[in-house]
Protein backbone atom coordinates (compact mmCIF):
# COMPACT_ATOMS: atom_id res chain seq x y z
CA UNK A 1 0.00 0.00 0.00
CA UNK A 2 1.69 3.46 -1.16
CA UNK A 3 1.83 6.20 1.08
CA UNK A 4 -0.84 7.73 -0.98
CA UNK A 5 -3.50 5.74 -0.05
CA UNK A 6 -2.81 5.50 3.52
CA UNK A 7 -3.18 8.87 3.63
CA UNK A 8 -6.61 8.21 1.78
CA UNK A 9 -7.80 5.47 3.81
CA UNK A 10 -6.73 8.29 6.94
CA UNK A 11 -9.27 10.45 5.54
CA UNK A 12 -11.64 8.33 5.19
CA UNK A 13 -11.51 7.76 9.07
CA UNK A 14 -11.78 11.54 9.87
CA UNK A 15 -14.72 11.82 7.64
CA UNK A 16 -16.26 8.22 8.90
CA UNK A 17 -15.94 9.75 12.80
CA UNK A 18 -17.14 12.84 11.89
CA UNK A 19 -20.27 11.07 10.65
CA UNK A 20 -20.45 8.70 14.30
CA UNK A 21 -19.65 11.81 16.13
CA UNK A 22 -22.29 13.91 14.35
CA UNK A 23 -25.16 11.11 14.63
CA UNK A 24 -24.29 10.36 18.75
CA UNK A 25 -23.91 14.42 18.73
CA UNK A 26 -27.55 15.45 17.27
CA UNK A 27 -28.94 12.16 18.80
CA UNK A 28 -28.22 12.69 22.18
CA UNK A 29 -28.04 17.01 22.12
CA UNK A 30 -24.33 17.05 22.79
CA UNK A 31 -23.00 19.84 21.57
CA UNK A 32 -19.40 19.55 22.25
CA UNK A 33 -19.39 16.45 20.24
CA UNK A 34 -20.91 17.95 17.09
CA UNK A 35 -17.96 20.30 17.00
CA UNK A 36 -15.55 18.03 17.41
CA UNK A 37 -17.19 16.36 14.49
CA UNK A 38 -16.57 19.55 12.46
CA UNK A 39 -13.03 19.77 13.59
CA UNK A 40 -12.95 15.97 12.18
CA UNK A 41 -14.73 16.65 8.77
CA UNK A 42 -11.75 19.15 8.39
CA UNK A 43 -8.91 16.92 9.36
CA UNK A 44 -10.63 14.50 6.90
CA UNK A 45 -10.37 17.26 4.05
CA UNK A 46 -6.64 18.03 4.60
CA UNK A 47 -5.50 14.75 4.41
CA UNK A 48 -7.55 13.70 1.14
CA UNK A 49 -6.37 17.12 -0.50
CA UNK A 50 -2.58 15.81 0.60
CA UNK A 51 -3.51 12.44 -0.54
CA UNK A 52 -4.74 14.26 -4.13
CA UNK A 53 -2.01 16.56 -4.32
CA UNK A 54 0.42 13.52 -4.08
CA UNK A 55 -1.87 11.33 -6.96
CA UNK A 56 -1.63 14.62 -8.98
CA UNK A 57 1.95 15.31 -8.90
CA UNK A 58 2.60 11.67 -9.71
CA UNK A 59 0.20 11.10 -12.69
CA UNK A 60 0.11 14.57 -14.03
CA UNK A 61 -3.33 14.94 -13.91
CA UNK A 62 -6.69 16.16 -12.07
CA UNK A 63 -8.72 13.89 -10.25
CA UNK A 64 -11.30 12.44 -13.00
CA UNK A 65 -10.34 9.38 -14.79
CA UNK A 66 -11.40 5.92 -12.96
CA UNK A 67 -13.90 5.65 -10.47
CA UNK A 68 -11.42 5.72 -7.52
CA UNK A 69 -10.40 9.71 -8.85
CA UNK A 70 -14.23 10.67 -9.72
CA UNK A 71 -16.04 9.92 -6.35
CA UNK A 72 -12.91 11.18 -4.92
CA UNK A 73 -13.18 14.53 -6.86
CA UNK A 74 -16.68 14.31 -5.34
CA UNK A 75 -16.26 13.54 -1.89
CA UNK A 76 -13.82 17.07 -2.19
CA UNK A 77 -16.45 18.94 -2.58
CA UNK A 78 -18.92 17.85 -0.45
CA UNK A 79 -16.57 18.22 2.36
CA UNK A 80 -15.49 21.17 1.15
CA UNK A 81 -18.78 23.25 0.72
CA UNK A 82 -19.94 21.56 3.93
CA UNK A 83 -16.72 22.85 6.55
CA UNK A 84 -17.04 26.50 4.51
CA UNK A 85 -20.73 26.95 4.86
CA UNK A 86 -20.71 25.26 8.59
CA UNK A 87 -17.26 27.07 9.58
CA UNK A 88 -19.31 30.41 8.55
CA UNK A 89 -22.30 29.80 10.01
CA UNK A 90 -22.04 27.30 12.79
CA UNK A 91 -25.91 26.89 13.37
CA UNK A 92 -25.65 24.68 9.68
CA UNK A 93 -23.15 22.45 11.33
CA UNK A 94 -25.83 19.72 13.08
CA UNK A 95 -26.84 19.25 9.28
CA UNK A 96 -23.51 17.70 8.72
CA UNK A 97 -25.68 14.59 10.31
CA UNK A 98 -27.13 13.95 6.48
CA UNK A 99 -24.19 15.66 4.87
CA UNK A 100 -21.28 13.48 6.09
CA UNK A 101 -22.58 10.10 5.26
CA UNK A 102 -22.85 10.77 1.93
CA UNK A 103 -18.97 11.62 1.74
CA UNK A 104 -18.41 8.37 3.72
CA UNK A 105 -20.47 6.25 1.66
CA UNK A 106 -18.98 7.76 -1.65
CA UNK A 107 -15.12 7.62 -0.64
CA UNK A 108 -15.62 4.25 1.18
CA UNK A 109 -17.29 2.72 -2.07
CA UNK A 110 -13.96 4.87 -4.48
CA UNK A 111 -11.37 3.08 -1.99
CA UNK A 112 -13.17 -0.67 -2.77
CA UNK A 113 -12.06 0.42 -6.51
CA UNK A 114 -8.87 0.28 -8.65
CA UNK A 115 -6.46 2.38 -7.72
CA UNK A 116 -4.15 2.60 -10.50
CA UNK A 117 -3.57 5.69 -12.63
CA UNK A 118 -5.13 5.96 -16.11
CA UNK A 119 -2.85 7.42 -19.08
CA UNK A 120 -3.67 11.05 -20.18
CA UNK A 121 -5.30 10.24 -23.60
CA UNK A 122 -5.09 12.80 -26.85
CA UNK A 123 -9.13 13.64 -26.77
CA UNK A 124 -8.29 13.03 -22.57
CA UNK A 125 -5.64 16.18 -22.70
CA UNK A 126 -8.20 19.17 -23.38
CA UNK A 127 -9.29 22.29 -20.86
CA UNK A 128 -12.57 21.65 -21.50
CA UNK A 129 -12.73 18.38 -19.93
CA UNK A 130 -10.73 19.70 -16.56
CA UNK A 131 -13.59 22.63 -16.73
CA UNK A 132 -16.47 20.21 -17.42
CA UNK A 133 -15.45 17.98 -14.72
CA UNK A 134 -14.87 21.27 -12.00
CA UNK A 135 -18.46 22.04 -12.78
CA UNK A 136 -19.58 18.64 -12.08
CA UNK A 137 -18.16 18.23 -8.59
CA UNK A 138 -19.13 22.26 -7.82
CA UNK A 139 -22.45 21.51 -8.69
CA UNK A 140 -22.70 17.94 -6.53
CA UNK A 141 -21.01 19.76 -3.86
CA UNK A 142 -24.15 22.26 -3.79
CA UNK A 143 -26.79 19.65 -4.23
CA UNK A 144 -25.35 17.70 -1.20
CA UNK A 145 -25.78 21.40 0.91
CA UNK A 146 -29.37 21.18 -0.09
CA UNK A 147 -29.75 17.69 0.35
CA UNK A 148 -28.84 18.33 3.98
CA UNK A 149 -31.18 20.84 4.81
CA UNK A 150 -33.69 19.47 3.10
CA UNK A 151 -32.81 16.17 5.77
CA UNK A 152 -32.62 18.52 8.33
CA UNK A 153 -35.82 20.27 7.80
CA UNK A 154 -37.88 17.56 6.94
CA UNK A 155 -36.92 15.95 10.27
CA UNK A 156 -37.67 19.02 12.10
CA UNK A 157 -41.24 18.69 10.26
CA UNK A 158 -42.09 15.51 11.88
CA UNK A 159 -40.99 16.24 14.88
CA UNK A 160 -42.47 19.43 15.58
CA UNK A 161 -42.32 18.87 19.70
CA UNK A 162 -40.64 16.40 21.57
CA UNK A 163 -37.08 15.24 21.58
CA UNK A 164 -36.23 15.62 18.55
CA UNK A 165 -36.99 18.99 17.99
CA UNK A 166 -34.68 20.14 20.83
CA UNK A 167 -32.36 18.49 19.34
CA UNK A 168 -32.55 20.55 16.47
CA UNK A 169 -33.48 23.66 17.79
CA UNK A 170 -30.21 25.25 17.79
CA UNK A 171 -30.31 25.21 14.06
CA UNK A 172 -31.31 28.36 12.01
CA UNK A 173 -35.57 28.47 11.47
CA UNK A 174 -37.30 26.30 9.00
CA UNK A 175 -37.61 29.30 6.44
CA UNK A 176 -34.23 29.65 6.94
CA UNK A 177 -33.48 26.45 6.54
CA UNK A 178 -35.52 26.19 3.19
CA UNK A 179 -34.35 29.41 1.67
CA UNK A 180 -30.97 27.88 2.28
CA UNK A 181 -31.79 24.87 0.72
CA UNK A 182 -33.16 27.09 -2.37
CA UNK A 183 -30.34 29.17 -2.41
CA UNK A 184 -28.35 25.60 -2.54
CA UNK A 185 -30.48 24.31 -5.24
CA UNK A 186 -29.81 27.62 -7.38
CA UNK A 187 -25.85 27.52 -7.44
CA UNK A 188 -25.72 23.90 -7.99
CA UNK A 189 -28.12 24.26 -11.12
CA UNK A 190 -26.42 27.07 -12.57
CA UNK A 191 -22.92 25.01 -12.03
CA UNK A 192 -24.94 21.89 -13.75
CA UNK A 193 -25.51 23.88 -16.59
CA UNK A 194 -22.07 24.69 -16.81
CA UNK A 195 -21.21 21.12 -16.55
CA UNK A 196 -23.53 20.01 -19.94
CA UNK A 197 -21.72 23.07 -21.58
CA UNK A 198 -18.40 22.29 -21.42
CA UNK A 199 -19.43 18.74 -21.94
CA UNK A 200 -20.75 19.50 -25.01
CA UNK A 201 -17.92 21.75 -26.03
CA UNK A 202 -15.66 18.84 -24.89
CA UNK A 203 -17.57 16.20 -26.63
CA UNK A 204 -17.33 18.51 -30.06
CA UNK A 205 -13.43 18.59 -29.57
CA UNK A 206 -13.22 14.74 -28.78
CA UNK A 207 -16.09 13.14 -31.37
CA UNK A 208 -16.52 15.70 -33.67
CA UNK A 209 -20.43 16.46 -32.72
CA UNK A 210 -21.79 18.43 -29.29
CA UNK A 211 -24.50 15.93 -28.36
CA UNK A 212 -25.25 12.03 -28.63
CA UNK A 213 -28.00 10.85 -26.16
CA UNK A 214 -25.54 8.44 -24.85
CA UNK A 215 -26.53 7.34 -21.18
CA UNK A 216 -24.69 10.31 -19.32
CA UNK A 217 -25.73 13.13 -21.66
CA UNK A 218 -29.34 12.11 -20.95
CA UNK A 219 -29.14 11.47 -17.20
CA UNK A 220 -27.58 15.11 -16.84
CA UNK A 221 -29.95 16.38 -18.97
CA UNK A 222 -32.68 14.77 -17.12
CA UNK A 223 -31.46 15.68 -13.83
CA UNK A 224 -30.80 19.58 -15.11
CA UNK A 225 -34.38 19.71 -15.84
CA UNK A 226 -35.76 18.33 -12.13
CA UNK A 227 -34.07 20.67 -10.79
CA UNK A 228 -35.32 23.64 -13.31
CA UNK A 229 -38.93 22.23 -12.32
CA UNK A 230 -37.58 22.84 -8.65
CA UNK A 231 -36.91 26.33 -9.17
CA UNK A 232 -39.87 26.74 -11.08
CA UNK A 233 -42.65 25.24 -8.10
CA UNK A 234 -40.22 27.25 -5.59
CA UNK A 235 -40.34 30.28 -7.31
CA UNK A 236 -43.99 30.28 -9.99
CA UNK A 237 -46.08 27.78 -8.00
CA UNK A 238 -45.04 29.38 -5.01
CA UNK A 239 -43.92 25.19 -3.15
CA UNK A 240 -43.06 25.53 0.24
CA UNK A 241 -42.76 23.10 3.20
CA UNK A 242 -41.84 19.41 2.98
CA UNK A 243 -42.59 18.54 -0.07
CA UNK A 244 -40.40 21.30 -1.79
CA UNK A 245 -37.69 19.68 0.75
CA UNK A 246 -38.55 16.15 -0.81
CA UNK A 247 -38.40 17.42 -4.09
CA UNK A 248 -34.64 18.45 -3.44
CA UNK A 249 -33.74 15.36 -1.29
CA UNK A 250 -35.16 12.84 -4.55
CA UNK A 251 -33.47 15.25 -6.78
CA UNK A 252 -29.95 14.76 -4.74
CA UNK A 253 -30.37 11.18 -5.58
CA UNK A 254 -30.94 11.04 -8.78
CA UNK A 255 -27.84 13.56 -9.61
CA UNK A 256 -25.60 11.16 -7.48
CA UNK A 257 -27.22 8.19 -9.60
CA UNK A 258 -26.29 10.27 -12.94
CA UNK A 259 -22.35 10.91 -12.17
CA UNK A 260 -21.56 7.52 -10.29
CA UNK A 261 -24.46 5.01 -11.07
CA UNK A 262 -24.40 5.70 -14.80
CA UNK A 263 -20.55 5.04 -15.66
CA UNK A 264 -20.66 2.07 -13.57
CA UNK A 265 -24.11 0.48 -15.31
CA UNK A 266 -23.83 1.47 -19.27
CA UNK A 267 -20.28 1.21 -21.12
CA UNK A 268 -20.71 4.45 -22.95
CA UNK A 269 -17.60 6.82 -24.26
CA UNK A 270 -18.55 8.95 -21.17
CA UNK A 271 -17.80 6.17 -19.25
CA UNK A 272 -14.42 6.26 -19.63
CA UNK A 273 -13.89 8.93 -16.97
CA UNK A 274 -15.42 6.16 -14.78
CA UNK A 275 -12.62 3.83 -16.41
CA UNK A 276 -15.06 1.61 -18.43
CA UNK A 277 -14.88 3.50 -21.68
CA UNK A 278 -13.23 2.41 -24.81
CA UNK A 279 -13.64 5.35 -26.96
CA UNK A 280 -10.89 7.53 -25.09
Amino acid sequence: MTFEIIVMWVALTFYAAATAMYMFGVTFSKDALTKWALWASAAGLAFQVTSLGIRWARLGHGPYLGFYEVANALVFCVAAFFVIAAARNPRLNAAGVAVMPVAVLLLGGSMLASKSGLPITAKLASYWLFVHVAFANLAFGAFALSFGCAIVYVVRVRSATGKWAKRFEKLPAQDVLENLTVRFVLVGFLFWAMMITTGAIWANEAWGRYWGWDPIETWSLIVWLIYAIYLHVRFALKWRGERLAWFAIVAMLLALFALVGIPLAFNTPHAGIGGYGKDL
